[in-house]
């Protein structure tokens, strides 16, 4: 019995000395005392299968300009945790200041099919060397239900009759994207993106809602170790309500920040000239010219979001027309976690104001519209490049203009392949 007592004791003991010694470290590091930290950490034996005490080494030894160490500590940790992402992130990006292009670049391709924020992703990408060519390309099929189909896709403001038409449909779409870096200029690089998006509703009676569309975007940019900057010019069209409907062409430039590790700052510009094709639509021909900004915040496998955008809507026969000129803001929000490694949950909100230039017919006010976007998607990886997913996502348009109110909802189960 005495045996078994002292064995206890001196486990509890153990165990409290090692999580004493844990943020003992943590002081250390955050009082900028990074020679103590790695010190203390050398000594922690006992708490040498603790990832996080390999992360404070390799944090303190960056902090001293130690890099071999601290490359050392970020393996360590990955070996204990192999799905930290932001430690993948960041140890890719010491490799390659450090010209370990090989290991730069495998960390990098180990990398590309976990979960990542669009910044993050373009983040990783500024990782890899400029005489790197990059090829990606995935493919996502779906089935899905619409409970209001007619209600116009995003900005394009069609009125409908008033009446929601529900559907089952099918989705397909497809992105490619390549970049080349420029071998003589060593930072810069080319990039095209190629996307293709087809959806067919099974119901006949919404057979005009079927949806063709294509994108082409081809940029040059500029990347370092701290920003990417890119300037693509954009080209669109649209096949929508049984007729060729819009042609877009502009350019859209954008520069990622990376301020820490964690966070990263996105700033984007716009400019869109948008051409109605058909006769009947015409005098809906409009430019658009947006900015705005975010910012995410990773921890662990996890991210959050925040990003708006106003964009000032200028049509070319607004006197004509009603409703073709409108500013915008976008407010989104959102969280992407990762539960247990077991399966991805995102939430995202989106608020959207519009105030139009032109008077409601009564003539007392401006028409506004306030439009909020609820979404749930679900997703796991079923094989390295296999992903399956599905989605609830809830819209509504509130207006003091009758006729442009509207709720919907929409559930969509995907499977997209990762070539």
């Amino acid at each position: 019995m005495k045996k078994i007592v002292g064995f206890l004791l001196t486990a509890q003991i153990t165990l409290f000395a090692g999580i004493s010694a844990l943020a003992d470290i943590q002081t250390m590091y955050d009082q900028g005392k990074y020679d103590m930290a790695i010190a203390e950490a050398r000594q922690s034996t006992e708490k040498f299968g603790d990832p996080d005490l390999h992360l404070l080494w390799a944090k303190s030894a960056e902090a001293l300009g130690q890099d071999e160490m601290a490359m050392s500590a970020y393996e360590r940790v990955l070996m204990l945790d192999p799905d930290n992402v932001e430690v993948r992130v960041h140890l890719a990006s010491l490799y390659a200041n450090s010209e370990r292009d090989e290991l730069a670049l495998e960390m990098s391709k180990s990398t590309e099919n976990y979960q990542l924020t669009p910044a993050q992703r373009n983040s990783l990408d500024t990782l890899k060397k400029a005489d790197r060519d990059d090829l990606k390309i995935a493919a996502t099929l779906g089935i899905g239900y619409d409970s209001n189909i007619n209600v116009s896709p995003d900005d394009i403001d069609i009125i409908n009759s008033g009446k929601s038409l529900s559907t089952m449909f099918s989705q397909f779409s497809a992105q490619l994207s390549y970049t080349h870096g420029l071998k003589e200029y060593k930072d810069w690089y080319i990039r095209t993106d190629a996307d293709l998006f087809y959806q067919y509703n099974f119901d006949s009676e919404a057979d005009d809602y079927n949806m063709f569309a294509g994108a082409m975007t081809l940029g040059l940019g500029y990347r370092s170790d701290k920003y990417d900057i890119l300037f693509p010019v954009k080209y669109g069209r649209l096949h929508y309500l049984n007729r060729d409907f819009m042609e877009t062409i502009g350019v859209e430039p954008r520069i990622n920040i990376t301020l820490t590790p964690s966070l990263i700052g996105t700033l984007n510009a716009r400019y869109t000239d948008r051409t109605y094709l058909d006769n009947a639509d015409k005098n809906r021909n409009d430019t658009i010219l947006g900015y705005g900004g975010g910012l995410y915040w990773l921890f662990d496998k996890n991210f959050v979001y925040l990003k708006s955008n106003y964009d000032d809507y200028r049509a070319e026969y607004s006197d004509s027309l009603l409703f073709t000129e409108k500013e915008t803001l976008n407010l989104s929000v959102g969280i992407n976690y990762d539960v247990y490694d077991w399966f991805i949950a995102r939430l995202d909100y989106r608020y959207r104001y519009t105030l139009y230039g032109d008077f409601l017919p009564n003539g007392e006010k401006q028409r506004e519209d306030n439009y909020h976007q609820g979404e749930l998607k679900v997703s796991k990886m079923f094989l390295d490049t296999v992903e399956g997913s599905l989605l609830y996502r809830y819209s509504t348009n509130g207006s003091n203009y009758d006729l442009a109110e509207y709720d919907k909802d929409i559930v969509i189960f995907g499977l997209q392949y990762n070539f």
